[in-house]
């Protein structure tokens, strides 16, 4: 395969239309494809035929270097087909075909891509390209192109896989942050919580540790005021990581007027201060370590109030490590962490979604995309 397939285009605008591509791979089927029965090896053959068909045609301009920005450590969830964000399967017989995604949760909008003109590519935009292929007669019978908002739609989600979630915050965006204005990258609440939200400050009358008081709730622009503007220059000094992270919880807490306990600050709830469905976190590593609860998957964790782990707020602190001074402050509702930074794990994972192979026998004959 072109080593030119490895790279993403100059603009993701410039993607064949999935619909054309279902129209050139068209030639395919019927085509002789003989099975080796070994899985890696057939999976390679059908990438490269792929990919040897659509470059008979016009493809997208190849972004340079210094354009964008592969987001996951190492590559990992980037689709092998990057400059057409296709990703192909072979799929050939039982009663359904068991789809394997490695190192990127399908349906989820987590970055791949960042472009310097601001532009983004996400898990969601990866076009799967399903190869059918004839066991009896080592024909291909049929190629399907399906987004993973149908295969979740039509089959169900993707099987969440357990895995240590971390939060990557590149170099790049780092530094960006140090040279704004006021050190402070924050988005709004998400829309679920602008309907409890207060800003105007009251001393808070609970303690940190107890539900969240819906009328109590302070909204992420007065958490930045608060505590955000404050916290720029102020040395988090602490032996290790979670005692920093205790340290930043105590402060932030003071920042909010709560009465502070120490064994509060042990009481390991998420999020961290509870009371204000507040988490925060430490940075002077590329990486962010999320815990238990991610935002990458939606879990309601105020029940009364059906809140979820995208309502959560996050306070992350940007630290020099040599200084131990905080440089720079993240605030972001937990349904905007992915659109901006990316989820990563500490090792391969996958997730699995099943569809029937009675699906894929409805268009022998055909190559089609997202079928009615």
């Amino acid at each position: 395969m072109n080593k030119k397939f490895k790279f993403p285009p100059k603009s993701k605008k410039l993607l064949t239309d999935p619909n054309l591509i279902a129209q050139r791979l068209s030639i395919l089927v019927g085509k002789p494809f003989f099975l080796t029965g070994k899985t890696r090896t057939d999976g390679s053959n059908v990438r490269k035929l792929v990919a040897a068909t659509l470059e008979k045609y016009p493809l997208p301009e190849l972004a340079e270097i210094s354009q964008f920005e592969i987001v996951p450590p190492k590559g990992k969830g980037i689709p092998k087909i990057a400059l057409e964000f296709v990703d192909t399967y072979i799929v050939s017989s039982g009663i359904s075909y068991n789809l394997q995604v490695w190192n990127r949760i399908p349906s989820a909008e987590t970055l791949l891509i960042r472009y310097d003109n601001g532009e983004n590519l996400k898990c969601t935009d990866v076009r799967f390209v399903f190869v059918k292929i004839n066991i009896e007669e080592l024909k291909i019978a049929s190629v399907v192109i399906l987004t993973p908002g149908y295969i979740v739609k039509n089959f169900g989600v993707f099987g969440q896989p357990t895995i240590k979630h971390q939060l990557l915050i590149s170099k790049k965006v780092r530094q960006e942050i140090y040279g704004s204005f006021d050190k402070i990258l924050v988005f709004p609440d998400s829309k679920r919580m602008t309907y409890y939200i207060q800003h105007e400050y009251r001393p808070p009358n609970m303690n940190m540790t107890e539900e969240p008081n819906i009328k109590n709730l302070y909204s992420i622009e007065l958490l930045r005021i608060r505590v955000a503007e404050k916290l720029i220059g102020f040395k988090l000094g602490a032996a290790s990581t979670k005692n920093r992270g205790q340290a930043l919880e105590k402060k932030t807490l003071e920042l909010l007027g709560y009465t502070i306990k120490d064994e509060d600050l042990l009481y390991g709830a998420y999020p961290d201060i509870r009371n204000q469905l507040l988490e925060v976190k430490v940075q002077d590593s590329p990486t962010v370590d999320l815990g238990k609860f991610s935002p990458n998957k939606e879990e309601v964790v105020a029940q009364e109030f059906n809140l979820t782990t995208f309502d959560v707020r996050y306070l992350i602190v940007l630290t020099n490590p040599q200084t131990e001074i905080i440089e720079g402050v993240i605030l972001c509702p937990g349904e905007k962490l992915g659109e901006i930074f990316s989820y990563v794990s500490t090792e391969s994972y996958k997730c699995q979604r099943a569809i029937p192979m009675k699906f894929f026998d409805k268009y022998n004959g055909r190559s089609v995309f997202n079928p009615k």
